[in-house]
């Protein structure tokens, strides 16, 4: 949103006893890439306020200002085998946004949420083949979302049962995205039900990456609880595509084969008696390649920028972490691609030196050939400080 934006909604959430929370972030990483090496990172202050009019109404903002130092214009095709005498470059620039702005009213009956708020379905914690509207970053999942403008309706069903209706405003009501949610409970599971219909939101962002995609129809659910002393849970999602193609020679539409395709994620985690936390999830997706010789460039793009959850069809994502000393944790996480035989191992340690305040140390080595999705980078290191306030 515009700066406009920021100078019309702070003064009304001033007016209302507001309460202000937020931190600041700085990062410096180093890439290795063959003969390439990055050398970047940022600054960034985020501002959360909140405020209560009244019992019945939330609203809330979150302002983030964040700057980047080191290298800026990055070469796309130094991340992708083969490519490397290729130049298609893309530039990090400054950014001052309101990134989240919203109401949320509470009627009797239903809760609803306007405008821009971060939504995230689904359960599973490295992929989400439920969720439309964000991407993860695998070397760290658990990283905030950005927030997305849609219209949310929050309907109590009963004892652990609730139904959400997620709307994106399109140019028509016709056009307009739509997700349906059914939450229940039973003993120690609980439940989910989605339903999708999705247009492309504008040509700079279609669906799967893919700009032939008109719309895709999406139906999932989840299922997450307890099992033996151990959390347990999967995500699935069945997607079929509209696609169409207007050739440079005619005006008229043809359809393209784009076969229905199936994500699904099996998961499971425990903490052990002394305190060692393990996580462990696989994705199959039906989406991606299974072989390395069927990968194009569309691919490529499309994985990078986001479009979609995986390049090829089978990963495994681990994580382990551990509480060694009073005020450090080391922890690792491991993400491996079946199909081309790489991934990347990535230790890390955390110190919380003072109340509110984190710095971690992250490397990243990678293997596998030099043509494969990991195996192009030879490693990385990630020092960040964070102070939360």
């Amino acid at each position: 949103m515009k700066i406009w934006g920021i100078i019309l909604v702070l003064p009304c959430l001033l007016w209302a006893q507001p309460e202000f929370y937020g931190y600041f972030e700085s990062e410096a990483d180093i890439l290795q890439l063959g003969s390439e090496r990055y050398s970047f990172g940022y600054n960034k202050f985020r501002l959360d306020v909140e405020a209560r009019p009244n019992d019945n109404i939330l609203i809330g903002a979150s302002l983030n200002a964040q700057q980047y130092w080191g290298k800026t214009n990055w070469n796309i095709f130094d991340f992708i085998p083969n490519k490397q005498d290729m130049v298609m470059y893309y530039y990090l620039p400054d950014t001052l946004l309101l990134d989240n702005v919203y109401m949320k009213i509470s009627f009797p009956l239903i809760d609803v949420t306007l405008g821009r708020q971060q939504i995230s379905p689904g359960v599973a914690y490295a992929w989400n083949p439920t969720d439309i509207f964000n991407h993860k970053t695998l070397m760290d999942p658990s990283y905030e979302q950005p927030g997305v403008d849609v219209i949310r309706l929050d309907l109590p069903l009963g004892d652990r049962s609730t139904a959400i209706s997620i709307i994106e405003p399109g140019d028509d009501i016709e056009s307009s995205t739509m997700q349906l949610v059914l939450k229940g409970g039973l003993g120690s599971f609980d439940f989910g039900i989605t339903v999708v219909k999705q247009y492309a939101p504008t040509n700079e962002t279609p669906i799967l990456g893919d700009p032939y995609i008109e719309e895709r129809d999406l139906v999932g659910g989840s299922v997450i609880g307890e099992l033996f002393g151990w959390g347990v849970w999967t995500e699935i999602a069945h997607s079929t595509l509209n696609t169409t193609y207007f050739p440079p020679w005619s005006s008229i539409a043809y359809p393209l084969p784009r076969d229905p395709f199936t994500e699904y994620i099996l998961g499971l985690d425990h903490t052990f008696d002394n305190s060692f936390y393990l996580l462990a999830e696989f994705l199959h997706n039906e989406d991606g390649k299974k072989d390395i010789s069927d990968l194009t460039l569309t691919d490529y793009l499309a994985s990078l920028g986001g479009g979609t959850h995986s390049l090829m069809q089978d990963y495994a994502f681990l994580y382990a972490m551990h509480p060694t000393f009073d005020y450090v944790s080391l922890s690792a996480l491991v993400i491996a691609n079946f199909n081309d035989n790489s991934g990347t191992f990535a230790p890390q340690l955390e110190w919380n030196v003072f109340q509110n305040t984190n710095i971690s140390l992250q490397s990243s080595l990678f293997w596998g050939d030099d043509d494969t999705e990991f195996g192009l980078q030879d490693w990385g290191l990630r020092l960040r400080v964070r102070s939360d306030f």
